[in-house]
């Protein structure tokens, strides 16, 4: 009888980060909603449990209350978890920060694919910073420009293409289905060009 391959019981990378954002988001639960005092995570969030439930109960929409948590809202990140290493204490400060942390209504399985919308974040940390002077929202403004640099692909291959046929992509500009067809099966762009002047030709 062939041995069964030992089950790999090693967690992966991304198991242990989602079960450590799964530890903060309980945290900060029941630091808000509880009234939990959370001793360890009161530094990360910020604020007293008091005015931390004032940041959160001044967002609210007429109508929408404590009791309403995940029905009609939920507690959303400006600028997603993902991007955040928890290893730098720093950075689990800005992360966990009232100011990186909104209400929003309520969206059951929401999935934005963890992606930072860079405009809208900047405007609204700007926002922040320029009529309060918050610190807190002006490091959340250089974070983004750290993510936005850590993001951005080389453009040098496409720069070297774009030179070195900027030719012949004068040459091949407005060439209809028929023309690309010719060069598709072979044709060069000299064949090309005698193939419409024919064709030209005959249609006058």
């Amino acid at each position: 009888m062939a041995k069964r391959k030992p089950i790999d019981t090693e967690p992966t990378d991304a198991l242990l980060k989602f079960r450590e954002k799964r530890k903060w988001q309980i945290a900060l639960r029941r630091y808000v909603l509880e009234k939990n005092p959370c001793q360890f995570y009161a530094p990360y969030f910020g604020l007293d449990i008091e005015n931390i439930r004032l940041w959160f109960q001044y967002q609210f929409p007429q109508g929408m209350g404590w009791d309403d948590f995940a029905t009609k809202w939920q507690f959303d990140h400006i600028i997603p978890v993902t991007y955040f290493d928890f290893s730098k204490e720093e950075d689990l400060k800005l992360c966990w920060s009232f100011v990186n942390i909104r209400v929003e209504y309520f969206q059951r399985n929401k999935d934005r694919g963890n992606r930072l919308d860079v405009l809208g974040a900047k405007n609204y940390f700007q926002e922040l910073y320029n009529t309060t002077g918050n610190v807190t929202a002006l490091q959340l403004l250089h974070k983004i420009d750290q993510i936005e640099l850590s993001e951005m692909v080389s453009t040098e291959g496409q720069q070297q293409f774009l030179k070195e046929k900027a030719e012949y992509l004068q040459h091949i500009a407005g060439y209809s289905a028929f023309e690309f067809e010719m060069i598709n099966r072979g044709r060069s762009l000299e064949d090309v060009e005698k193939e419409m002047n024919i064709l030209k030709k005959f249609s006058n």
